[in-house]
């Protein structure tokens, strides 16, 4: 899956001049978080919430009444926004996506091709990607099988598992601190139990054999 696929094409944006009580609105409006801004189709910077909450904090501690009145209203995206922006290009990984957010601690991704703005992929798209891949909106149960060798191989699992009539519909592998590894498998049933039994009797420890319905079902 790629950023193009997640991301949130034509985002709304602003311009270096548009004025903060603008900028509110739009963020308050649309329930946005961050607003890109460009210049001729440039992204030339980037605005969160935590900015505008910070410039308006400053002009009230810099004045009061009226005057500060002014100059909340004269302030402008182009001085109050993020000129170091952190970017993705839209063919890139969704995981690169996680990996910067979660390397850089922020939490959206401007997406640019040649510095013009073609979207904009937020940690709320990355997790609303990642709660699909895992198939927890259909009625499921949830099996973490431990693998005592770290460099055995998935095979028989997945084959005892089917073996049950139970149709895997995600996996995925975890290296425990103790060397192991943990394999987290996804069934479409809400019934685990022939799984686990024969999963036991092949010798494999099976843990977070959970019944998981899925929403609105």
């Amino acid at each position: 899956m790629l950023v193009k696929d997640v991301m949130q094409a034509h985002p709304v944006t602003a311009t270096l001049e548009t004025p903060l009580p603008d900028l509110v609105r739009l963020l308050q409006r649309r329930g946005f978080r961050h607003l890109p801004v460009v210049d001729g189709g440039k992204l030339v910077g980037i605005i969160s919430d935590r900015d505008l909450k910070q410039s308006m904090t400053s002009a009230a501690l810099a004045t009061e009444g009226p005057a500060r009145d002014r100059l909340l209203d004269e302030l402008t995206a182009g001085q109050v926004m993020t000129r170091a922006v952190v970017t993705i290009g839209p063919m890139f990984g969704v995981e690169e996506a996680a990996r910067l957010m979660a390397t850089r601690k922020i939490s959206a991704l401007p997406v640019t091709e040649e510095g013009r703005l073609v979207g904009i992929v937020t940690g709320t798209d990355v997790l609303h990607l990642f709660v699909r891949a895992m198939g927890v909106l259909d009625p499921s149960s949830r099996l973490d099988v431990i693998l005592r060798d770290p460099v055995a191989g998935l095979g028989d699992v997945v084959l005892i598992v089917e073996s049950t009539g139970s149709r895997i519909v995600s996996l995925m592998t975890l290296e425990l601190p103790t060397g192991e590894r943990e394999v987290m498998l996804r069934l479409a049933t809400i019934d685990p139990g022939p799984a686990v039994k024969a999963l036991e009797a092949g010798g494999y420890v099976v843990r977070g054999a959970g019944r998981l319905e899925g929403q609105g079902k």
